[in-house]
């Protein structure tokens, strides 16, 4: 808790019980009630008690505020005591000091114990509850602080992993295509490295970064779209949005790119029969759909594609992402924050 709060609860603590002590003195006012036949009511004498009681449960708040937890745990037997004898020279302190000036202004009370050290008693016990009860409450409030950062770090951790995961998985398929297009037009290839270097310098710059602007991950797809249309020409269309069209949100970086990635991998892509892949946005989801074309013979994959784009929307947006098949078409929706 910051110390202005601190202070905050210590005054309101202490006004909370100077009140519950004093309040029933107002009792006295009615003449034919009980408390008026053992105590003159005087508006004075009760306001010299409600200060002094403030004013000591203030002290033994302050006195204890940082005392409390040695006090209050096991072992500290030493520590215990001096707390303990402490707070008795206190409350003698308070207790000499009100009995004599109780004495010399206002009905003097016999013996002294009967009355401010009955009242101070029970303000130090009152203290002492309610000093247990925040202790109890900090340390309830640090352990949930300490199982989040925990939390935080397996998550941290999760995601760290899904990355590695990730990046061999791009640089396979990177090269893989490379060396399609080295064979048929090696002046093609020296373009292809080009958009190439691109690309891996955009998945580098953002190797630390959890999130980035839907427009970045836009701006990367166009360059590497331009590879696959080097590779498969007419084969591969891409329809996406402009980049000054949608707004500030934010997404895992890499998502879009993956997606290609895995229309690519299941489908052919052909002058004959080319794959169509069409992205439009919206305020709650981006949409890709690419028309299903099957091989005939399925690229074996390590399966850890749209599962893992799944892994981390979850982690980082907290929501997963929405898979769905026509007759027709392959659909995947990535939920926008």
């Amino acid at each position: 808790m910051t110390m202005p709060n601190r202070r905050k609860l210590i005054l309101y603590s202490s006004l909370f019980i100077t009140l519950a002590i004093n309040m029933p003195k107002l009792l006295a006012l009615r003449k034919d009630g009980i408390l008026a036949h053992f105590w003159h009511f005087d508006i004075w004498e009760l306001s010299f008690q409600t200060l002094v009681t403030f004013l000591y449960c203030l002290a033994a708040f302050t006195f204890n505020k940082d005392r409390a937890a040695a006090f209050f745990e096991k072992g500290h037997r030493r520590q215990k005591t001096g707390v303990l004898l402490l707070n008795l020279f206190l409350l003698a302190g308070f207790i000499s000091a009100c009995a004599l000036i109780q004495g010399l202004f206002f009905y003097p009370i016999l013996p002294p114990i009967g009355g401010y050290g009955v009242r101070f008693l029970v303000c130090c016990l009152l203290v002492a509850l309610e000093l247990r009860v925040y202790l109890l409450l900090e340390k309830s409030r640090a352990h949930e602080i300490e199982n989040e950062q925990l939390r935080n770090a397996n998550l941290q951790a999760e995601l760290a992993l899904l990355k590695g995961q990730l990046n061999p998985h791009f640089l396979f398929n990177s090269l893989s295509s490379l060396s399609a297009v080295v064979r048929e037009d090696p002046r093609k290839a020296q373009r292809y490295i080009h958009q190439l270097s691109k690309v891996f310098r955009y998945t580098l710059e953002l190797a630390n970064t959890d999130l980035v602007s839907l427009k970045e991950e836009l701006e990367h797809l166009r360059s590497y779209a331009e590879l696959l249309t080097m590779r498969y020409e007419s084969g591969f269309q891409l329809h996406m949005p402009p980049e000054d069209s949608v707004g500030p949100t934010m997404i895992p970086p890499m998502s879009l790119q993956l997606l290609l990635e895995n229309a690519l991998k299941h489908n052919r892509a052909s002058t004959t029969d080319p794959l169509h892949v069409d992205i439009t946005v919206n305020r709650a989801f981006i949409e890709v759909r690419n028309n299903l074309q099957p091989l005939s013979v399925p690229e074996p994959g390590a399966g850890i594609g749209l599962s893992n784009l799944n892994q981390r929307f979850r982690i980082l947006l907290s929501q997963d992402i929405g898979i769905s098949r026509t007759s027709t078409d392959f659909i995947v929706k990535l939920p926008l924050p």
